[in-house]
């Protein structure tokens, strides 16, 4: 009776896990159920059958390959998405509403523009066209920092789901001890499976089986997730126009320590949003910025040179961030023209920078001095009754005298440099390193060319903090320092952050260059690092850049230079100061015409100024090259393509191991409906031939008792 009694329980039990099996046949990620039974002996009798625990046909090797596929397929899709949305704001190269196109109706409209330089019509059509181009480019710019932004906070999103999968991993190991002392554990190893599988699509793990019947979860390269305690992520999303990111950190249990952890994540959906956020959409943002900057320098360096009828009666320079005690340092010659709305030659000031010589209408008039407050005081005397300079807050300005009547047209300003020997400063001539006539403005600095040299004052607040780190290609801190603005000149401030103890000089390097451009590069050796200044100084003396933005050297400063940049205000509001004429101040004397109306000599020097090869930067620490314009918006297009095609390639490689690793893992794991049948039917039988022997003995104690 007992032997058939245990037979009972035992079809009974197996029955049951068969029909669970097939239940779940369609489940995703269901592990079939196994039932296990064994002999029951006493003496070396046997004495029936025990149902041993019943465990899950989970296959480890198959079960980490699809882990590892997931990740993939996690990160690859992560990718895929941001850049297909910005390779779509940029546009179909070959549609008219791309952004390639609109380069090219702006162009073309300066080259309409050499033909119709009086048409008013003419200029406005050019000021639109630009302004459209401008427009979309600010969009293109704008999509990709809110792309970014995006991928910020989903970063956030998924270290939240991460922290509860974690806790529920734990719980669940904790849950699964009970259950295994107790009876039936698979029904929580199941859910907790399934747990293990969503994370891996978050970010790379391995798992590895505890004596308890728990699971262990850890990185690709060994740092414990979870066990029976979980480890918990931080971060804090920074949201758009941020000056850096926050990085991953890690903490376990009851230690508060937060340590570094992006460089443990290898691949999964968290591993692609940090790539795509700080990589592939920081890539394509400084290319859209050098595109940015190279439009706007090439063409306010001829606007600048270029003129109006009438002339510019206030020529108010942009923010140049310099202070009037730098040193002047200017090279060459520059003339400035004092011109009446006739376009009549009133006077004519030439300054040497090389000598220091200054003349009015040929007559020597004092020197430069050797700053550009003493260079500003000098100018204001050159001028004389014609008008007012002078340099406030890092802006030049020069302002015309009033007129007499008060209702006739004020004298203007031109600017003309000669055909050799021509002014520089920060390679850019007098006119246009100071933005006395820019056609393109933008509110922060497009062109890092500052002129400054190591010598030169600060200008910073002595005792002030600077905030940098180091980041390495995964995201990992090499370190990260808050530096001391030191009293003294721009080479003490360098020597501060190159000090390898106090600063980051063990990681790279800040230099400056002649042209006054600052430059951090990594130290040899160190491999793909990059500088980010997480909090910057106050601004550089009445002006309104800081450090970063000065200079240009924290990749967020660069990046964001796209998303600014627009048609001077004032051009816009009246299309006549749009300048599409060269004054000629070299041979003309003073009573004879300066500007002619129907001079289109700037209008051809605008078009040119976008077909003349110029410095492209390829990355914060990336390589120089002189490219045409168009030449480089089109290598920027190929770029997001193929980035964007890559990601495409990426994701098809990595869905199909994803694809093939689920499917060796389902025909291992799964149910196979025919092999439970055949078990069922089995299980039927030992059921049917068990409850016959215990009828069978039950008739034999009837009749034995009847008999009694």
């Amino acid at each position: 009776m007992n032997i058939a009694t245990s037979g009972l329980f035992a079809s009974q039990s197996a029955i049951r896990t068969v029909t669970q099996n097939v239940s779940n046949v369609n489940t995703p990620g269901y592990v079939r159920l196994e039932h296990n039974q064994n002999a029951r002996e006493v003496g070396g009798r046997g004495q029936g059958v025990e149902t041993a625990l019943v465990t899950r046909a989970a296959d480890r090797f198959l079960a980490a390959a699809s882990l590892a596929a997931s990740s993939g397929a996690g990160s690859a899709a992560s990718r895929l998405g941001y850049l297909d949305n910005v390779q779509s704001a940029f546009g179909n190269p070959t549609s008219e509403s791309s952004l390639f196109a609109g380069l090219n109706r702006a162009l073309g409209a300066f080259e309409t523009g050499v033909l119709n330089s009086g048409s008013v019509s003419a200029r406005r059509g050019a000021i639109a066209e630009l302004q459209s181009f401008l427009s979309q480019l600010n969009s293109v710019g704008q999509t990709v920092e809110a792309a970014r932004a995006d991928a910020d906070q989903r970063v956030s999103d998924q270290v939240n789901r991460i922290n509860t999968l974690l806790k529920d991993i734990a719980s669940a190991n904790g849950d699964i001890m009970r259950a295994m002392a107790t009876g039936d554990a698979t029904g929580i190893q199941q859910r907790q499976s399934d747990m293990i599988q969503e994370l891996s699509t978050l970010i790379d793990i391995k798992v590895s089986q505890r004596p308890d019947g728990g699971t262990e979860v850890r990185t690709s390269n060994g740092v414990l997730l979870s066990g029976l305690v979980a480890a918990e992520l931080h971060f804090q999303p920074s949201g758009v126009g941020a000056s850096s990111y926050d990085r991953i950190k890690i903490s376990f249990g009851s230690d508060p320590t937060q340590r570094e952890f992006e460089p443990s994540i290898q691949s999964g959906a968290l591993r692609g949003l940090l790539d795509v956020r700080d990589l592939d959409l920081g890539r394509i943002a400084y290319g859209l910025s050098e595109l940015a900057g190279g439009i706007a320098d090439a063409l306010n360096a001829a606007h600048n040179q270029n003129a109006t009828l009438p002339p510019l009666a206030l020529a108010r320079g942009r923010d140049t961030g310099l202070l009037a005690s730098d040193a002047l340092n200017f090279t060459g010659q520059t003339s400035i023209g004092v011109v009446n709305a006739a376009g009549l030659l009133v006077s004519k000031i030439d300054i040497n920078f090389t000598t220091g010589a200054i003349t009015v209408d040929g007559v020597a008039a004092g020197t430069t001095g050797s700053t550009i407050g003493s260079f500003t005081t000098a100018l204001n005397a050159a001028l004389g009754a014609n008008g007012t300079a002078s340099f406030v807050n890092g802006r030049l300005q020069l302002q015309s005298a009033a007129p007499v009547p008060a209702t006739a047209t004020p004298s203007g300003f031109v600017f003309d440099e000669p055909a050799t020997g021509g002014s520089q400063r920060g390679n850019r001539a007098f006119a246009h390193f100071f933005g006395l006539n820019d056609l393109v403005q933008a509110g922060a600095p497009l062109n890092y060319a500052t002129g400054l040299s190591a010598g030169d004052a600060h200008g910073f607040t002595a005792g002030s903090i600077i905030s940098l780190q180091v980041v390495g290609p995964t995201g990992g801190i090499a370190t990260a320092k808050n530096i001391t603005i030191p009293p003294g000149n721009i080479g003490d401030i360098m020597n501060a952050l190159n000090n390898p103890t106090t600063g980051v000089g063990l990681y790279g390097g800040f230099s400056l260059d002649s042209q006054g451009v600052m430059k951090w590069t990594p130290a040899a050796g160190q491999g793909d690092l990059r500088l980010e200044i997480t909090e910057d100084v106050g601004p550089r003396g009445g002006t309104s850049h800081g450090f970063a933005a000065l200079f240009g050297v924290s990749p967020k400063s660069r990046e964001s230079r796209a998303t600014g940049v627009g048609v001077n205000p004032n051009i816009v509001a009246d299309p006549a100061k749009l300048a599409l004429a060269r004054p000629d101040l070299s041979t003309v004397a003073v009573g004879a015409v300066a500007v002619g109306l129907a001079d289109s000599r700037g209008a051809q020097a605008l078009f040119d100024a976008t077909r003349t090869p110029l410095p492209f930067t390829d990355g914060p620490n990336g390589v120089t090259r002189q490219m045409k314009l168009m030449d480089f918006t089109s290598s920027l297009g190929g770029d997001v393509g193929r980035l964007a095609s890559e990601a495409a390639a990426d994701k098809e490689t990595a869905d199909g191991f994803k694809t093939e690793a689920d499917a060796r893992r389902a025909n291992v794991e799964g149910v196979n409906l025919d092999e439970e049948l055949v078990k069922l039917t089995s299980f039927q039988q030992a059921y049917s031939a068990a409850a016959r022997m215990i009828r069978a003995v039950d008739e034999m104690y009837q009749t034995l008792l009847q008999a009694v």
